[in-house]
């Protein structure tokens, strides 16, 4: 049976965080511990919410860094910086993010952001280099 939501989402998650990036959160097939989940994801945060009309995918994306920052996802956060290479997401934007994530969410929150995107940002301009 076809779910359009999960073809949305494959799409969509692909284009944003990356062909091998979703390729390894399938790893193992779909018998494999976590497949469920990564199916649900898949169809929902990425095919029902993330392929929605209306805001284009660098504000969504900016949307979603200031929201795994201010939780203090930093595992999602890193994935995510990385991945704002695909939706023009920009150095500039993403210090403006973490002003916003530092009044309304707390400094702490954003010091930790700003550290790894720093990090992230120094990675992709090494392997530019």
């Amino acid at each position: 049976m076809s779910d359009p939501n999960f073809e949305k989402g494959l799409e969509k998650r692909r284009q944003v965080m990356g062909a091998e990036f979703v390729e390894r959160a399938f790893a193992g097939g779909p018998d494999a511990f976590g497949a469920d989940f990564q199916h649900f994801m898949t169809s929902y945060a990425w095919g029902a919410v993330w392929g929605r009309e209306g805001l284009p995918d660098r504000e969504r994306h900016m949307l979603t860094l200031a929201i795994l920052a201010a939780l203090g996802r930093e595992r999602e956060l890193e994935g995510h910086l990385r991945a704002t290479v695909n939706t023009g997401v920009t150095p500039q934007d993403l210090s403006d993010v973490f002003h916003q994530v530092a009044i309304y969410a707390g400094v702490p929150a954003a010091v930790s952001a700003v550290g790894i995107a720093k990090r992230v940002l120094a990675e992709r301009e090494g392997q530019r280099g």
